[in-house]
């Protein structure tokens, strides 16, 4: 393969250690914002020695065998990704002895109106086709978003709010009409909950039967936390595993 990794990241694949993309497995994506990115404060990055686990990087349009960073996201050198403690949970609590793919695409600092018109758009579409031309079907995705959402009241923007992000999902139905959203509460950073956003976000849950509930991160207080904001390895082995517990439930 001849082709250079993107200058925009350092969360590129290496094209030396690329291996062909697996087309029979479980694939999972994770959208959003910074905490859906290489965000996870560890004292070492976790090691999956699992020759089945894979990592797919949009950037380049190539896999590689899975470590941390995840590629194709962005966040923090040295930092960690849920999506291995969702592996970790899997493997270990049960016993998935398929193949997995992790697909990672969130961008930090995120609001959902980027995701549903402009360049994020753009970016999600862009995506969506690379993955589908090279056959990859997508089997979950995870949603952990609103930490940068405003903290405004009013049925206005709460409206639009749920308009956009029911775009953003409708886009991924389009071109993945069987595959499962998993989607958590957000909306603290650095601050309290935002009551009528989390309503909304569990409006958007209960109108579509294939957008799930994983778990009200809200609810993780700065045990879970390294800043107040980003989670560290008890958070993130917390929502990792919430994960691996609905593709336990839907699949089996």
């Amino acid at each position: 393969y001849k082709i250079k990794s993107p200058k925009d990241s350092i969360f590129s694949l290496s094209v030396k250690n690329i291996v062909p993309c697996p087309k029979d497995s479980l694939t999972l994506a994770y959208l959003g914002q910074s905490n859906h990115g290489n965000n996870i404060k560890r004292s070492n990055n976790l090691i999956i020695n699992n020759e089945n686990v894979f990592m797919y990087d949009w950037r380049t349009n190539l896999c590689s065998q899975y470590k941390e960073p995840l590629a194709g996201t962005d966040g923090r050198k040295g930092y960690g990704h849920i999506a291995t403690d969702n592996i970790n949970s899997l493997l270990n609590k049960y016993s998935y002895k398929g193949r997995i793919l992790i697909v990672g695409f969130s961008k930090g600092g995120s609001i959902v109106e980027q995701w549903s018109g402009g360049q994020l758009s753009n970016r999600l579409d862009l995506i969506l086709q690379r993955l589908k031309n090279k056959r990859i079907n997508l089997d979950y995705v995870f949603w952990h978003q609103g930490e940068s959402e405003k903290n405004d009241q009013s049925k206005k923007y709460l409206n639009q709010y749920k308009k956009d992000l029911k775009d953003v999902f409708q886009k991924i139905f389009y071109y993945y009409p069987n595959t499962y959203i998993g989607m958590a509460l957000v909306s603290s950073c650095n601050s309290q909950s935002n009551k009528s956003l989390l309503d909304t976000q569990r409006l958007i849950i209960k109108e579509d039967k294939r957008i799930y509930l994983t778990l009200n991160t809200d609810n993780l207080g700065n045990n879970f936390r390294f800043d107040k904001c980003h989670f560290n390895w008890l958070g993130s082995e917390k929502i990792g595993g919430s994960y691996s517990d609905l593709i336990n439930k839907l699949n089996y």
